[in-house]
């Protein structure tokens, strides 16, 4: 997933070519082997049930599991070669095909996995029993090897217990082996909390996605200002922009928002959507429709008070005709406070910026926009050591949480110009980057057609 997330695979491979390369190398790949070749669902069910008459013997004896008379396949080498096999390949396949563009999913593959594992472990030590009689008189099951090995592998996957325990039992439709899940579900989570964290909780650290657990106990002695992002592309009032200032200043940044200021004082935040809105009830409509959208009576500003399209587009955007479409309920904070308000602030509002304002230079009020901290920026702070001091160590391990995410966070931050919040240059960024650029880019605090705007003046 590291490599799809690169921006050279993503510009040289696209979905398409991306989805059919796969399905080529599956289909390459799977056909040799009985296992691989049919459906996952027909072969875990057959790895399950034992042989004898009944329904599914067919597919059983079809893959070579059972004899022709109903009884259990010799454990020849080949068969257990095969199983062995049909186990590693579908690993293989599941660990490219994982965060594909294609629903590839983790859980059948897992029960696949663990399924022809535990049934050659289960065919083993059915054909040691037979010979050296460790159990007289016993009859082992390879098929519930093969329950416990899904049950295993499938809780190493996913991390998951209860539910996983629940799901077998349904699967298998008794009480009998409950305990053996419970131990391999148990065990298996504990050797892979071990190694690293859940498939889940890495994939949510290399995405960026902006999650924060709530079983961390951390201590924060940063205050925001020190990971804040301060060099920002805001939209200026007290610049007059006109509507072709609007425009060039959409078309040359992808951000997801804007900060809006009048001169010293801090506004609001107004959406990429909210502004292309605007600009296209001013350029597209007349001045009746215009006064019907509210932009007329919210502004202040009547039909014949405005200008012929071809006009419009030199004439000045007033507070009063931004302001319907700007947010001016955006969480605020003073830069000096302390990180641990931020975190608590960004897990149970869940919002994804703080905008810190107070007094700066020559503006004496306490409304100055000097930063943004995003959650993500926070994230990769937290996650990469910068702040924070993590108390006791849940996990058992030294700098856990630090060196797998960290690490993690580092590679998609060089991979993906839109990790972090407002990571990338405004001339590559998408329409879902961030209003706010990261501290490599040469940036200022307004646009470059207020700049020229100003200079103008």
């Amino acid at each position: 997933s590291s490599i799809r997330m690169r921006p050279g695979f993503r510009t040289r491979i696209n979905g398409v070519t991306e989805v059919t390369l796969i399905a080529l190398v599956t289909l390459v790949s799977s056909w040799p082997l009985m296992f691989t070749r049919l459906l996952s669902t027909d072969v875990i069910h057959a790895l399950f049930e034992s042989c004898g008459p009944g329904g599914g013997n067919q597919i059983r004896t079809y893959i070579g599991l059972c004899s022709e008379d109903t009884d259990y396949a010799p454990a020849t080498a080949s068969l257990l070669l095969s199983l062995f096999a049909g186990g590693l390949i579908r690993l293989l396949q599941m660990t490219i095909t994982f965060g594909t563009a294609c629903p590839a999913g983790l859980f059948v593959p897992s029960l696949f996995i663990g399924a022809c594992f535990g049934r050659c472990v289960g065919n083993i030590i059915r054909g040691l029993n037979e010979h050296y009689a460790f159990v007289p008189g016993a009859s082992v099951e390879p098929g519930i090897y093969a329950m416990v090995g899904a049950a295993a592998v499938l809780g190493g996957v996913c991390r998951v217990t209860i539910s996983l325990v629940a799901i077998m039992l349904e699967l298998t439709g008794g009480m009998t082996y409950i305990v053996p899940f419970m131990l391999a579900v148990l065990i298996a989570k504990i050797v892979g909390d071990a190694l690293n964290e859940g498939i889940y909780d890495l994939y949510i650290v290399l995405k960026g996605y902006p999650f924060l657990q709530e079983d961390v106990d951390v201590t924060f002695d940063e205050r925001c200002c020190d990971i804040m992002e301060t060099r920002l592309v805001t939209l200026d009032i007290a610049l007059c922009p006109r509507y072709v200032d609007i425009r060039d200043m959409l078309q040359a940044y992808g951000y997801r928002g804007f900060p809006v200021v009048n001169g010293g004082h801090f506004i609001g935040f107004v959406k990429r959507s909210k502004l292309e809105a605007l600009l296209s009830a001013l350029a597209g409509l007349d001045s009746t429709d215009i006064t019907m959208t509210g932009m007329g009576v919210a502004g202040g500003v009547s039909g014949d008070q405005l200008s012929p399209p071809a006009q419009r587009e030199e004439d000045p955007l007033s507070l009063q005709m931004l302001l319907p479409y700007v947010d001016s309920t955006v969480m605020r904070m003073v830069p000096d406070a302390s990180l641990a308000q931020a975190h608590k602030v960004f897990k149970q509002l869940g919002i994804r910026y703080i905008f810190l304002v107070g007094s700066q230079g020559l503006f004496p009020t306490q409304d100055v926009l000097q930063g943004i901290l995003s959650k993500k920026k926070f994230l990769l702070a937290l996650k990469s050591g910068r702040v924070g001091h993590m108390a006791d160590n849940p996990r058992g391990l030294p700098g856990w949480g630090r060196q797998t995410s960290g690490a993690l966070i580092q590679q998609s931050l060089r991979d993906a110009d839109s990790f972090a919040a407002g990571v990338g240059s405004p001339t590559e960024a998408s329409p879902e980057a961030s209003p706010v650029n990261s501290d490599e880019e040469e940036s200022s605090t307004q646009s470059p057609a207020a700049r020229q705007r100003e200079h103008a003046h």
